[in-house]
């Protein structure tokens, strides 16, 4: 895991129609937020990006890279100290190339939204 105690999950669900629905924690004292930015905090959408690569990649049991994103929309600043958790929705198909739509919610506001696709790179090993 490349962002070390930044996030653990604390809910699993999968539903019939393929759809990922995860309970996300966001450490409000990681040192990113030392950064970004002090006194007001706002977890970084490259962070975001990560924890989609990361649950995607536990739920495939496979290594995954980036070869493309589109329709990107993030839509309200998910600040740690006031929303420490959030709800992730991935529906993950799989072709020549991982799809993933995925969004992410807090409370009833949608907070991001996007598109990604990845190559499968190797197996968990």
């Amino acid at each position: 895991m490349v962002l070390a105690d930044f996030y653990n999950i604390l809910d699993r669900q999968v539903r019939e129609n393929g759809k990922h629905l995860l309970e996300i924690r966001i450490h409000p004292d990681h040192p990113i937020f030392g950064g970004h930015f002090p006194g007001r905090p706002v977890t970084p959408g490259v962070c975001m990006l990560q924890i989609i690569k990361d649950t995607a990649e536990d739920i495939l049991q496979a290594k995954i890279r980036m070869h493309s994103a589109k329709n990107i929309r993030f839509y309200a600043i998910i600040d740690p100290t006031v929303q420490p958790i959030v709800k992730l929705e991935l529906v993950i198909q799989e072709t020549e190339t991982i799809q993933i739509k995925a969004n992410c919610s807090f409370e009833d506001t949608l907070a991001l939204k996007m598109e990604l696709n990845f190559y499968r790179s190797y197996p968990v090993l």
